[in-house]
């Protein structure tokens, strides 16, 4: 009992803040079904709800904790899978036979369907951590609705009469749970890691105990291995025109190679296709209607191009040990020149950052007929640019524990939101030359005041090669 315990304790280990939404919306519903016994079952559909929810936010926790977990050598150890099992039949009575017990103590109707439907949750949130493509059927789903609404509400009210309906929704939950879990117990060599500075944006929603796994399936190993391509031939190209030309400017670009691997042009440019097919095809299925508001594009262009910076941050903290070796390589007169080229060959990332944010957002003003696109652009470029500065310092001197870092991304891109709004109308009230020029002044000199004072302590910093806290 004790070893099941513990592994149910690994969660709070790693991820404190997602238990601690879980939990409290767990709690909300527990005391909606509770409080349904007295009142009445309308309760008890609303805490059913809350628990559908709450069960995939933890799910989705407990399926990337699981996939660092269920290493070969994890499952050498002894009853390791009955413990695991264990482990799983006390989270699905906490979090399924509890709720739909209480609810059908309610009297609630369509009770076996409720429970289906909280298990079928269950699964889609445990597979979404895993990392299955099974889990998109959400997606596809809501995307479905959006797209046929009318015919969504007459499908949900054959289903909801059927009686097939809970067996389907019970069997498709044992499928999904299957595909989820049988590729984790099965012993089997693990796949070469990659850069923790890479940029194909497949492993930026990665918990701690799965940084540094490639992402699992062909599409993912494919995309992934045109990256690598491309990373491969650029480092050549750069170590080829340093041994032509050893100067200073070689010398950089030799170096971002190897820090940056996927932030040479031909990677930035297949990132910037594969974003824009995703986007076409989300925007045409379900964003496509009168009433959307084109100027959020641009926040959403901000916001997706941020998205780097935190993973700069663990990147940076998992890199220590082997930047040792960079740092005998380049010998450094003094160790405030060593921390003083890595400040320079990050920097890379800042206009990386805005030629995204523009293209995003010039995206955007195609597929939505945008009416003031010169607006958006102007807007986007500067907030951009300013939120990428202040975003590259908070990080490479911010925090190294996990809360500490999503604290200071959170503070980031509140303030870039607020930025990007606040610019926008700005331009709208002095035009877009003045207002641009107004509001460059502003978040610019800003961004370098906090990029200047956070190179000056990063440089003031003795280089750290430890290994990061477990």
């Amino acid at each position: 009992m004790r070893a099941v315990w513990q592994l149910s304790l690994l969660l709070w280990r790693q991820m404190a803040v997602l238990v601690v939404l879980a939990g409290a919306i767990w709690l909300v519903g527990v005391a909606l079904l509770v409080a349904s016994l007295r009142e009445g079952a309308h309760l008890a559909g609303m805490g059913l709800n809350a628990m559908a929810f709450g069960s995939w936010f933890w799910h989705l926790g407990q399926g990337q904790m699981l996939r660092g977990l269920c290493r070969p050598e994890s499952l050498l150890l002894p009853r390791f899978r009955a413990r695991l099992a264990g482990a799983g039949a006390l989270d699905l009575v906490l979090w399924i036979a509890l709720p739909a017990t209480m609810a059908a103590l309610a009297g609630m109707p369509h009770v076996l369907l409720a429970a289906s439907g909280l298990m079928l949750a269950t699964a889609l949130g445990l597979a979404s951590g895993t990392g299955k493509r099974v889990s998109l059927v959400i997606w596809i789903g809501f995307i479905a609705i959006g797209w046929k609404p009318r015919l969504a509400a007459r499908v949900g009210e054959i289903a909801l009469q059927s009686p097939w309906t809970p067996v389907l929704l019970t069997l498709a939950a044992v499928l999904v749970f299957r595909l989820a879990l049988q590729p984790l117990l099965r012993i089997e060599d693990v796949e070469p890691g990659t850069s923790p500075l890479e940029s194909t944006g497949m492993g930026r929603v990665q918990s701690r105990a799965m940084e540094g796994r490639p992402a699992r399936g062909a599409i993912g190993k494919r995309i992934q291995g045109w990256f690598d391509g491309m990373a491969q031939r650029a480092m050549e190209r750069a170590l080829m025109a340093y041994r032509r030309h050893p100067g200073a400017r070689q010398r950089m670009t030799l170096i971002r190679s190897l820090l940056l691997p996927h932030d040479n042009p031909e990677a930035i440019a297949l990132r910037l296709v594969l974003v824009a097919a995703i986007v076409g095809i989300y925007f045409f299925a379900i964003l496509h209607r009168p009433h959307y508001n084109a100027a959020v594009i641009g926040a959403y262009a901000v916001l997706l191009s941020l998205t780097r910076f935190p993973q700069l941050g663990r990147g940076m903290l998992r890199m220590r040990p082997n930047l040792a070796d960079l740092y005998l390589t380049l010998a450094p007169e003094t160790r405030a020149d060593y921390q003083r080229t890595l400040v320079h060959a990050l920097l890379l990332l800042v206009p990386v950052t805005v030629l995204s944010a523009l293209a995003y957002t010039a995206l955007g003003i195609v597929l939505a007929h945008a009416t003031e696109p010169g607006r958006m652009l102007v807007t986007a470029a500067i907030v951009g640019a300013a939120a990428s500065l202040v975003a590259l310092a908070v990080h490479l001197i911010g925090p190294e524990g996990s809360f500490g870092r999503g604290l200071v991304n959170i503070v980031v891109v509140l303030g870039a939101m607020g930025s990007y709004w606040g610019g926008y109308v700005l331009l709208g009230l002095l035009g877009v030359a003045l207002g641009g020029a107004l509001l460059a002044l502003v978040a610019i000199s800003f961004g370098l005041g906090v990029w200047f004072a956070a190179q000056r302590e990063y440089q003031r910093r003795a280089p750290c090669f430890d290994p990061p806290p477990a």
